[in-house]
């Protein structure tokens, strides 16, 4: 049994992660009536994953990567169904979120998961083991995966809250500007797609790293829609990330600089003020305008780029793709037009990880 959601996704290179998704999707009772992914790379022979259970569609990109925002605007705009869940491609979510979702969500709203920060070694666990080991959790804390380290469930920063507000932007809640869950509340939600049409979807004008979600949520504010909880928390695998990302500066202080013009306030100012206490920007910047002084050194990047390696490829998921992968390359490809023309006997051979499949592209 389906129910009438349309889950988008989108991915750049994370296929190990995306295959644990749809594998939680599959478990899903019910399951969703679609699954839109979103790829931000050109399509590849890895771009095209099936289930037997609901209907994936891939949107891809012509020629250069695509912008997460931009991304994230393509799979939620071109949804099918009323009922849209936007899932980050690594959450680990119950069985029963999107029917929960679907009894509770009220026309006018967003409802957002609350999430809790695992180690990266807890990442293949599933949702019931996972929520079994939560003690000494605080469920009254949700915090973001982006200032979590990796070493323990009960680094939680402070307090954020999830009012409901249907005010304009300077009546919202004052946590605005210092860690809130606006910046992980994108791990999953729920809106339906008129709602999401009102917020115009994320704004697109903010360039690289940071504050999609601090300005997509204000938005919803700004519209009259409340922001919710989902009755079920979600996992996300956090890695060291520092408080201070400072490979990220100039991108960082380009976007609050945004963000202050759009909406009047600077978001983030935690970060903004790891920036200054080191000598990165002025300490003024929440009376004057962000003013770069120095660029990071060689030691600060390394720190910083270190703590956010990538992990999505372990050692041994390449060699389980790589040789399936090396034998359908070597093979003749036949030309074909439409996806009835699609080949049928390589299916077998591409086959991994429970209840997916690959097909040649």
């Amino acid at each position: 049994m389906s129910a009438p959601v349309s889950v988008i996704t989108i991915v750049k290179n994370r296929t190990e992660k995306l295959c644990y998704l749809i594998n939680q999707l599959e478990a899903c009772s019910p399951t969703p009536d679609e699954l839109l992914i979103v790829w931000m790379t050109p399509p590849s022979d890895l771009s095209l994953i099936t289930s037997d259970k609901f209907n994936i569609e891939h949107k891809f990109v012509n020629q250069e990567e695509l912008p997460i925002a931009k991304a994230r605007n393509k799979g939620m705009f071109d949804a099918k169904n009323d009922l849209l869940a936007y899932i980050s491609v690594d959450t680990i979510f119950s069985p029963a979120c999107l029917e929960e979702a679907v009894s509770t969500l009220a026309p006018s709203s967003i409802m957002r998961a609350p999430v809790r920060s695992i180690p990266i070694t807890s990442r293949r666990q599933p949702y019931s083991e996972l929520l079994h080991a939560k003690s000494g959790i605080n469920l009254g804390k949700p915090f973001s995966v982006t200032q979590t380290s990796d070493t323990s469930y009960n680094d939680a920063l402070p307090k954020a809250s999830l009012l409901k507000n249907t005010g304009s932007v300077d009546k919202q809640d004052n946590n605005h500007g210092k860690f809130s869950n606006d910046s992980s509340a994108s791990a999953m939600f729920f809106i339906r797609k008129a709602d999401f049409e009102k917020t115009t979807g994320f704004d697109e004008t903010y360039d690289g790293y940071g504050l999609n979600d601090e300005d997509f949520f204000t938005q919803c504010r700004n519209v009259g829609l409340s922001l919710t909880d989902h009755p079920s928390i979600v996992f996300s695998p956090s890695r060291d990330l520092t408080r201070c990302p400072v490979h990220h500066l100039l991108d960082f202080v380009h976007n609050a600089q945004l963000f202050r013009e759009k909406w009047g306030f600077y978001p983030r100012k935690d970060i903004l003020c790891a920036y200054a206490d080191k000598g990165l920007i002025n300490k003024d910047f929440e009376h004057n305008s962000i003013r770069v002084l120095r660029l990071p050194n060689e030691n600060e990047l390394s720190e910083s780029k270190k703590a956010l390696a990538p992990i999505d490829k372990p050692k041994k998921v390449e060699r389980k793709v790589k040789k399936p992968l090396n034998k359908m390359l070597a093979e003749p490809k036949a030309p074909f037009t439409s996806p009835a023309d699609k080949p049928k006997s390589k299916l077998s051979a591409l086959k991994f990880f429970r209840g997916t499949e690959r097909k040649s592209a």
